[in-house]
């Protein structure tokens, strides 16, 4: 329903001009990708909303947490597939027969040292996760035993 109505004529990416083709193959690929990691991720939280409804517990499979904790990197590769959908599959346009990316290209100097700060920005957030994580892991939180049967 592209063109909200069931009459419209939906033309093929071979009446337009071979310039005018974006990446096909990547914006394909990258799309099926971020489309199976959403639906893995979804997955995941179905698995964990049926054991907690359920069994009224957390999931106690070593591999429902190795799957959570792969989760978090797929679903940042799932957000770049989504960004290379976008930015890929709109080539070569910035706006759609108004300008061409070609035309958008900025000439502005600084950009260098803005992308540098980003990535020291970026390591240091990295750096000081991995160090609040390693210092959580030396030393878990001790939760207290049950004294009575009742609390058990």
């Amino acid at each position: 329903m592209a063109f909200h109505s069931p009459n419209a004529v939906v033309r093929g990416l071979d009446s337009v001009p071979r310039g005018d083709w974006p990446l096909v193959n990547v914006v394909r690929f990258s799309f099926q990708t971020m489309v199976g990691i959403g639906s893995l991720l979804a997955l995941l939280g179905v698995v964990y909303l049926f054991v907690r409804v359920r069994r009224h517990r957390l999931p106690e499979s070593a591999w429902f947490y190795r799957a959570v904790a792969v989760a978090g990197p797929l679903s940042l590769v799932a957000l770049v597939c989504g960004w290379v959908v976008t930015e890929v599959g709109r080539q070569p346009w910035v706006v759609y027969e108004v300008m061409r990316t070609s035309e958008a290209v900025t000439g502005a100097g600084g950009i260098p040292v803005g992308y540098a700060t980003l990535s020291v920005v970026y390591a240091g957030v990295v750096v000081a996760i991995v160090w609040i994580l390693r210092r959580l892991a030396a030393r878990p939180l001790e939760l207290p035993e049950p004294t009575t049967t009742e609390e058990r």
